[in-house]
């Protein structure tokens, strides 16, 4: 595998491993593997402040976590109070929210767009909007896969990664984690916020540097 190919590669599994985290609640596997300290960390020293300090919060998230069941009955809930609800979302996971301040607005129709433009389309399986941070996540996943079967960081999956991350992502999700971090009281939550942020930003340089 070249350097490009790894490079591409650890970016598509950092998309896909922070989609997991906002698609729906921990599922218990994660949770036993949190518990019995199987949760991989990375190697700390390359990553920006915000990841590395998010790590370290899953670190002692880890190591303060006892019993299984009762860890993922408290992720399980905390996951339904932030994203799902019933009533307002302390943190709303959606970007017309934070960028329109309401859903459904300007900011999805530009979305759906920009999908279109990638041949992309939303099943019609998948019940939340465009605009969640899981699908946006899941996206650029999805591009970092198309840009390693093409071997290249130029080209057309270059191209539109760099247009969705300066017309979207940018745009609302470093606000969002800050939002996520300030509110929920789970280190588990507060971790995730940290290393969202941290890799966007991390993201953004990579992709304007190459």
């Amino acid at each position: 595998m070249t350097e490009i190919e790894e490079f591409l590669k650890l970016r598509k599994n950092l998309y896909a491993f922070l989609y997991r985290m906002y698609v729906e609640e921990p599922p218990h596997e994660l949770v036993e593997d949190l518990v019995n300290n199987r949760f991989p960390i990375p190697d700390l020293k390359p990553l920006n402040e915000d990841m590395r300090d998010g790590f370290e919060i899953l670190r002692k998230f880890m190591k303060a976590s006892k019993e299984v069941d009762e860890v993922h009955e408290r992720l399980t809930n905390e996951y339904t109070r932030l994203f799902l609800g019933p009533g307002g979302l302390p943190v709303p996971p959606y970007e017309s929210m934070y960028v329109d301040g309401k859903m459904m607005a300007p900011s999805l129709l530009r979305l759906k767009k920009d999908y279109r433009k990638a041949g992309i389309s939303k099943s019609k399986d998948y019940p939340e909007p465009e605009d969640h941070i899981a699908f946006e996540l899941k996206f650029m996943e999805h591009l970092c896969e198309l840009a390693l079967k093409d071997r290249s960081c130029s080209g057309k999956y270059w191209v539109l990664q760099k247009e969705f991350m300066d017309d979207h992502l940018m745009k609302w999700v470093p606000d969002f984690c800050e939002d996520l971090y300030k509110n929920e009281q789970s280190d588990f939550y507060k971790g995730i916020a940290k290393i969202t942020k941290g890799f966007i930003f991390l993201d953004k340089d990579w992709i304007d540097e190459l």
